[in-house]
């Protein structure tokens, strides 16, 4: 009777895939932060001056926007990665919270700057804001790489909200390295060539992104 169970047991089990374990969030957190972390360096290196470093402490609207946008970034992060875990979902939901949050501050902040500011001091040319928008494009990449792979390697419960929260995450992480070497102070331009990285991300990104991981979950 027990060789007949054991056989039973072996033939159900001849077909499935060997299960290869995610690897823990902390792990995959700090691959995000080193990749962020060296292309900051990298770029902050790259240029002659690091205006937009410099100006942190003595420009109250350009940091307010760089604090809503790091807080908007590393929450989107956090909830991405958490998305792929079952189980993880309150970890999921504070971090959606913080980014939705942080964003909403960054915006507010230019917006605020741009009416103490006058609308005449508003004017730039929009090439700036495009090349600010297609750097932070490209920043994007790495760490959507990581963010991604993480994510589909797992188990996204809510495809939608996980495909809406890692577009943000990885925007606001190409963003936020624009954002600290831009020599650009003008809010309107921290709003248009960098703020509206991972909200255009997030909107055009959305459709196809959470179709790749409703695949993917078959």
């Amino acid at each position: 009777m027990s060789d007949s169970a054991d056989r039973m047991i072996d033939g159900l089990v001849d077909d499935l895939k060997p299960v290869t374990p995610l690897p823990r969030l902390r792990s995959a957190y700090a691959v995000i932060l080193a990749i962020w972390a060296t292309m900051l360096g990298a770029v902050l290196w790259s240029q002659e001056s690091t205006i937009g470093a410099r100006s942190l402490l003595s420009d109250q609207v350009y940091f307010s926007s760089f604090l809503g946008l790091m807080v908007a970034a590393f929450g989107a992060t956090i909830s991405a990665l958490a998305a792929g875990v079952p189980g993880r979902e309150r970890l999921e939901t504070i971090g959606s919270v913080l980014s939705v949050v942080g964003l909403g501050f960054a915006v507010i902040a230019c917006v605020y700057g741009m009416r103490t500011l006058g609308i005449s001091a508003m004017a730039m040319p929009t090439s700036v804001d495009h090349m600010c928008f297609e750097k932070s494009l490209w920043l994007s990449v790495l760490p959507a790489g990581v963010v991604l792979t993480f994510l589909v390697r797992g188990w996204a419960v809510h495809p939608l909200r996980a495909a809406v929260i890692s577009l943000i995450a990885c925007g606001g992480l190409g963003a936020l390295v624009v954002h600290l070497s831009c020599g650009y102070l003008n809010p309107k331009h921290l709003l248009m060539g960098h703020l509206s990285v991972p909200i255009v991300l997030a909107i055009l990104g959305l459709y196809p992104l959470s179709l790749l991981i409703r695949r993917i979950r078959r």
